[in-house]
């Protein structure tokens, strides 16, 4: 039987003990903290957060997880990973000549012209020349909503109360998981009540079990 998705949520965030807000992604790649700790319960965030995106990217478009990791440890921004797959997805590309395109001519508006097949939303941000974070935003949205089935008004609510995009990979994961709203799980990290790795520990999870959580519900 399944408990209604709001008290299940309500009940988690209250078993957690009160927290600071989560730690966003650092500049470094090499999470040391992989585990969730009971006196530090936000440290592991920063991984859990990471790890999320590039599962997610791992999972729609094939590339092994191992390889994006080496992507971002050698330097390639994982907003680039993420544009590079999901254009070339679009277009038929290769990804990585898409990132060589990109970085012989400075910004993904050279690298993807003249566009085509991208979309409205993407499209109108590439002529404006709109940043790679919001590109690679845009890139994450159209996935949560075509591979995850997320509602496109739930991933906006994500936009409008601040979640980055590994946020809102997360907040969709887990709301599935709590037969909830993704702005619900949301708001018990950004409200403070709980961090990203106390609401996994509430599920019975840790941060290993994100890859399979984000495989699982991509593949259905």
């Amino acid at each position: 039987m399944r408990v209604p998705s709001l008290l299940f949520a309500a009940a988690v965030v209250a078993a957690l003990p009160s927290a600071g807000r989560a730690d966003g992604p650092g500049a470094c790649h090499c999470y040391r903290e992989r585990t969730f700790d009971l006196e530090r319960p936000g440290a592991a965030d920063p991984y859990i957060l990471a790890t999320s995106r590039s599962s997610l990217l791992s999972a729609a478009f094939g590339p092994p997880k191992r390889e994006l990791v080496e992507a971002v440890m050698t330097g390639t921004s994982p907003d680039d990973l993420w544009v590079a797959h999901w254009a070339a997805s679009r277009i038929g590309a290769d990804p990585s000549r898409l990132l060589e395109a990109k970085k012989a001519g400075g910004s993904w508006k050279a690298a993807l012209a003249p566009p085509g097949r991208l979309g409205k939303a993407f499209e109108g941000a590439l002529s404006r020349g709109a940043p790679d974070g919001e590109l690679a935003a845009l890139a994450v949205d159209d996935v949560l909503t075509s591979r995850l089935r997320a509602e496109p008004a739930a991933v906006a609510a994500l936009h409008e109360a601040g979640a980055s995009p590994s946020e809102a990979i997360l907040a969709v994961v887990l709301a599935d998981r709590l037969q909830t709203k993704p702005a619900t799980v949301l708001a018990s990290v950004k409200g403070g009540h709980a961090t990203w790795g106390q609401v996994l520990q509430g599920l019975g999870l840790t941060p290993k079990d994100v890859d399979p959580l984000v495989r699982q519900l991509e593949s259905r």
